[in-house]
């Protein structure tokens, strides 16, 4: 016979549609299914950035894509009028989003290859520096008013600080690394930088 139960209707403890069984089946799918959702896309791209490799593209030309879209950014940034507060933002916003994934592909994959296969152990150090100085300038920024006059001087600083570290990288370090990695260690670099950057979602 039937009871209700205060949740649903149930035929016993555990038959009904909400029993504790029932419960916990779907809060282990729904975390089955969350961690699906952190792990697919970055497997996904790891397997695609290998599959570009293939194709004749490697994980530099796509940190190479981030420094244009990046530059693009910081350019937009410093001509935003300071009246215009809502504007730098959301560019702000972009520009970390952007900097954080190119940044955890250089960190994990890039620099410790610069440093191990390239032999250029105090490039790579210095490129680790900068990169923690690009995160204190971001950092100043979020902090900053957008309509004070001193976010545009951290802004200015914040690009000449990248502008001349991708110069760094796409004249001396990327040449260098690419020299120094055979094919199979290139395909592997290509997998391991759009996995990274597939972690920042």
């Amino acid at each position: 016979m039937a009871r209700y139960s205060g949740a649903g209707y149930s035929h016993g403890d555990d038959t009904g549609w909400l029993s504790a069984r029932g419960l916990a089946m779907m809060a282990g799918g729904a975390a089955l299914a969350l961690v699906a959702s952190r792990l697919l896309p970055p497997v996904v791209a790891q397997l695609a950035g290998t599959a570009r490799h293939a194709a004749g593209r490697d994980g530099i030309d796509a940190l190479i894509d981030d420094h244009r879209h990046i530059q693009s950014l910081l350019v937009e940034m410093v001509q935003t009028p300071m009246d215009a507060p809502g504007r730098r933002t959301q560019l702000l916003l972009r520009l970390k989003r952007r900097l954080a994934a190119h940044a955890m592909a250089e960190e994990d994959v890039v620099y410790p290859l610069l440093h191990d296969q390239a032999r250029k152990e105090e490039d790579a150090k210095h490129l680790y520096g900068e990169h923690a100085e690009m995160k204190m300038h971001l950092f100043d920024l979020e902090q900053t008013p957008k309509d004070d006059p001193r976010w545009l001087a951290v802004a200015l600083d914040l690009k000449r600080i990248i502008d001349g570290h991708i110069r760094q990288e796409e004249e001396i370090d990327f040449p260098a690394l690419r020299n120094s990695l055979d094919d199979g260690q290139t395909a592997i670099m290509s997998g391991g930088v759009a996995r990274e950057k597939a972690l920042i979602l």
